[in-house]
Order: structure tokens, then C-alpha cells, then sequence
């Protein structure tokens, strides 16, 4: 009964992650769409600078909520000692502060707009990040889809309530809604944290603790900006090399995929803190491995919904579909990568192996760039890239960590997955050319994963209806 409980509580986390992750993608949709019709080419442009700014923002806490996260994995909040946890909460309102008084010195000396509005954005950003890394953590998952949808929906919301009343939407008055409900949230998520610990011994500062927490959120968060590096490294030689219609239709291919991402991250944040737990076997590695390829090679069905949308209503964005069904392919492998090798590196304190295998991955990625580019001058090549650095990874991780195994069935499967998906993309009907993808992952994995479809099936029709 209590392991049942426990794949209950895991499926449950999953769905709430998946929920509130559907929610901000859909949202995130339908922005692409809607402001730029309603803003002026310069204002989007100006709140777009503004949103490039805030994804640097996340050094300026050097990593401690990372840390905490992971001190913190798969224990239950009302468990953990609260002295320690106000102590940890003072040091990392300590961090944000200090950066946020450094930029403020430095808007008082430029008085430049944007400078102001990225120090305000400071305390926002690192707090409310923070607080979401620790509700995964905590698995606390209700809370995070609450905080996740408020602050997706909120903002488009209001945004639109105003443009309705004043007739017009600017740039400055888009960011000022950003800002504001930015900071309604951070006031919530400050004050609730107070109302918790205001009442318990504050613990010392300058614990052996504190500083492991520290030293170790650090490491991860170096990871992740090299992560970060590799990301955004695609775009950098499209935009190098290519011509602005063609960085258009790269770009466009990568915002489909960055959306499919949020559903990948659905199944990695919940799955962190059921890692962490001491009851976790290292022999479900492998099962996780096999079931994340699954799940990956299920995300392609989203190509096919991407494919109907440029086809209907942006036909002139047809090229990118290339981009798209090559950054697609690689889900499967993705999915492993990102779900299973990350939150492994960060359990079995492996700080040091992780960055040193990021830094490999990109000069990897970027010779592998420079390479096809010369030698084939086509932007679809930077996408192909990519796809071959993370199947490189996959293979990396294989031979790092103990007990994961490259099995006969990943190959096959894998074979042919992309023999499946690039055949059935090639069809010019989407819908059939869905159906037909659906029924062929289905048939695939009730080939080569029988026990893992027979266990779905059963959850799904008699599980599901309890």
C-alpha cells in the first residue's frame, strides 16, 4: 500500500507540474501571437530586450536556493529544521540585496531606464525562482502550478485589460505590469516565509553547513550558465552566418521546441526529489532511462500540431518545419539528458563531472558547427548540430554513472524511432500523418518495451478508475 501510495503521490506531482507547465506554454502560445499585433515594433522589441536581460538575472544569487533545493530533495517541509532554514533564508535575501543595492548605485550614476528597470526586477526574479526550486524540492507541487499560473496569466491579463481601456499597449507600460505583479507574488512568498519562521531561533550564519550549501549550489549553477551557453549557441551562428530571413525561420524552429521543453521539465522536476530520497534503488535508473525514451519519442506528436499551425497561419514560415522536425527528433535522447543525467549529477555530488562534461558537450557543439556550416552553408545544419551533441551526451552518461546500462532494446528503439519520425513527417497530410505517428510509437513500444506497455495499459483502464 505505501508503495503505492508513493507511485500515486509521484504521478500526482507529475500532473500538477505537467498542469501548471501546460498552462504558462499556452500562454506563452498565444503571447507570440497576440502582442505583437498590439504593440508597435519598437515596444515589443523593447520588452523583448527587457526579457533577454532577466534570463542573465539568475546569478545574482549565486546559486544558494540551488543548494538548498538540493540539501532539501525529497524531505517534507514541516520535517526540516527551521532555525537552519531562517538561516539560509537570511543569507540568500543577503545575496539579492547586495546585487540589488550594487544596480541601483549604477542606475543613480547612468539614470538609464532600462537599468532601472532591471534592478527592480532583481529581488522579484531570485526570490520568486528560489521559492519555485523548493517547492519542487519540498515536492509541494499544488503550490508551485499556483504560483507558476499566476504569474503567467496574470500579466498577459492585465495587459490586455489595459490596452482595452487606454487604447494603446507601450513598452514601459507592458514592463510596469511585469514588475508589479512580480512583486505581489515576491511579497507573498516574503511574508509567508516570515509568518513561518518569526517565532524560531534564528541559528548562526556561519555554519560548516551554510557554506556546503553554498559551495554546492554554486558549483551547479556554473553548470548551468555553460548550459545555458549551449542553448543559446545555435542561434549565435545562425545569426553569424546566415542571412535575417533565415535566423527568422531558425528561430521561429527553436520557440516550437523550447515549448515542448516545458513538458520534458514536467517529468525532471518532480522526479528530482523522488531521486533524492534515501528509499530511491540505483536498479530503477535504468527503468527511468527506458521510460523517459518512451515518453520522449511521445513528445513528437507535438511536431505535427506545430506542422498545422504553420501551414494555416503562418505558411511563411514553412522552411522552419526542417528546423523544427530536427530539433524534435532528438526528445527521446533529451528527455534522458535533461530528466534523469542532470538531477543525477546534482544527487550523487557530482559538481565537478558535470561541468567538466559541459564544457566537452559545447566545444564539442561548436566545432561540430563550424564543420557543417563550411562544408554545407545551410542553417538546418546548426539544428543537426545539436541533435548530434546530445546523442554524444547520451553516451557520455551511459559510462559515468554506475549501474545505467545501454541496452540492445534502447538501440532498436532508438533506430527506429528516427527511421519512423522522419519518414511520417515527410507526409504533406498532418493529420494522418499524426494518427499514423501515434499508432507507430504504440506498436514500437508494445515491440521492444512490452512490460512498460502492458504496466501503462493496466494503470491507465483499471487504476485510473479507482
Amino acid at each position: 500500500m505505501k508503495v503505492n501510495n508513493g507511485k500515486n503521490l509521484f504521478v500526482k506531482n507529475i500532473l500538477n507540474a505537467l498542469s501548471a507547465n501546460l498552462v504558462v506554454a499556452f500562454v506563452g502560445l498565444i503571447n507570440s501571437f497576440v502582442f505583437p499585433k498590439i504593440l508597435s515594433v519598437a515596444d515589443y522589441a523593447y520588452y523583448h530586450t527587457f526579457t533577454l536581460y532577466i534570463g542573465y538575472l539568475g546569478l545574482f544569487h549565486l546559486g544558494f536556493p540551488t543548494g538548498m533545493a538540493i540539501k532539501y530533495a525529497g524531505k517534507d517541509y514541516d520535517s526540516i529544521e527551521k532555525k537552519h532554514y531562517k538561516s539560509e533564508l537570511l543569507i540568500l535575501y543577503s545575496i539579492i540585496m547586495f546585487f540589488f543595492w550594487a544596480f541601483f548605485c549604477a542606475f543613480s550614476i547612468t539614470k538609464n531606464k532600462m537599468l532601472l528597470y532591471i534592478t527592480l526586477v532583481i529581488i522579484p526574479t531570485c526570490i520568486i525562482g528560489s521559492y519555485k526550486s523548493l517547492l519542487q524540492a519540498w515536492n509541494r507541487f499544488k503550490e508551485y502550478r499556483v504560483v507558476s499560473v499566476i504569474l503567467s496569466v496574470s500579466i498577459p491579463i492585465v495587459s490586455l485589460g489595459l490596452f482595452f481601456v487606454l487604447g494603446e499597449l507601450t513598452g514601459d507600460l507592458y514592463i510596469i505590469v511585469y514588475l508589479i505583479i512580480n512583486w505581489i507574488v515576491t511579497f507573498y512568498v516574503v511574508s509567508n516565509n516570515y509568518k513561518e519562521t518569526k517565532d524560531v531561533r534564528l541559528q548562526s550564519l556561519f555554519l560548516k553547513d551554510n557554506f556546503l550549501v553554498g559551495k554546492v549550489g554554486f558549483g551547479i549553477l556554473i553548470g548551468s550558465y555553460i548550459n545555458v551557453l549551449l542553448t543559446s549557441a545555435d542561434k549565435q551562428f545562425v545569426r553569424w552566418f546566415f542571412k535575417d530571413s533565415e535566423f527568422a525561420f531558425f528561430s521561429f524552429g527553436m520557440s516550437m521546441q523550447s515549448l515542448m521543453t516545458v513538458f520534458i521539465g514536467s517529468i525532471a522536476q518532480p522526479l528530482f526529489p523522488k531521486m533524492a530520497e534515501t528509499d530511491f534503488k540505483e536498479e530503477n535508473i535504468n527503468m527511468i532511462k527506458d521510460l523517459l525514451l518512451i515518453f520522449g519519442s511521445l513528445s513528437g506528436v507535438a511536431y505535427f500540431g506545430a506542422s498545422f499551425i504553420v501551414n494555416c497561419f503562418l505558411p511563411h514560415y514553412k522552411d522552419s518545419l526542417n528546423v523544427v522536425s530536427i530539433y524534435f527528433v532528438v526528445f527521446p535522447v533529451y528527455a534522458v539528458v535533461s530528466c534523469l543525467y542532470v538531477n543525477l549529477y546534482k544527487i550523487k555530488g557530482m559538481t565537478k563531472q558535470y561541468i567538466s562534461t559541459l564544457v566537452l558537450v559545447l566545444v564539442i557543439d561548436v566545432i561540430l558547427n563550424f564543420l557543417l556550416i563550411l562544408c554545407f552553408k545551410q542553417y538546418v545544419m546548426v539544428a543537426i548540430a545539436t541533435t548530434l551533441v546530445y546523442f554524444v551526451w547520451f553516451l557520455i552518461g551511459i559510462k559515468q554513472f554506475s549501474g545505467l546500462n545501454l541496452t540492445k532494446k534502447n538501440i532498436i528503439y532508438l533506430l527506429f524511432y528516427i527511421i519512423g519520425f522522419f519518414v511520417i513527417t515527410k507526409m504533406n497530410n498532418y493529420f494522418i500523418g499524426c494518427i499514423l505517428y501515434v499508432l507507430y510509437i504504440l506498436v514500437l513500444i508494445r515491440m521492444i518495451y512490452n512490460n512498460y506497455f502492458s504496466f501503462f495499459m493496466k494503470y491507465l483502464f483499471l487504476e485510473g478508475r479507482k
